[in-house]
């Protein structure tokens, strides 16, 4: 996964979740400048990356009561 893969992933969890990137950044690797960095062109280790892309999929946007993404 490259940098702007994990940029992609962060701000589409966040529009659907309605937290900020650095608010997901903080919560799962406990950096929230982490995403302003990788915007900026900072890297992260794979190691990084796996713990965000995990922390996001068991953290899915909530469910309304249709079954529609809040």
């Amino acid at each position: 996964m490259d940098r702007q893969q994990i940029i992609q992933q962060i701000a589409d969890h966040a529009e659907k979740t309605g937290l900020s990137p650095s608010t997901i950044t903080g919560r799962a690797v406990n950096n929230s400048r982490l995403y302003s960095r990788l915007i900026n062109g900072g890297d992260c280790t794979t190691q990084i990356a796996a713990k965000l892309v995990a922390y996001m999929a068991e953290n899915p946007p909530a469910e309304t009561s249709e079954g529609a993404a809040a």
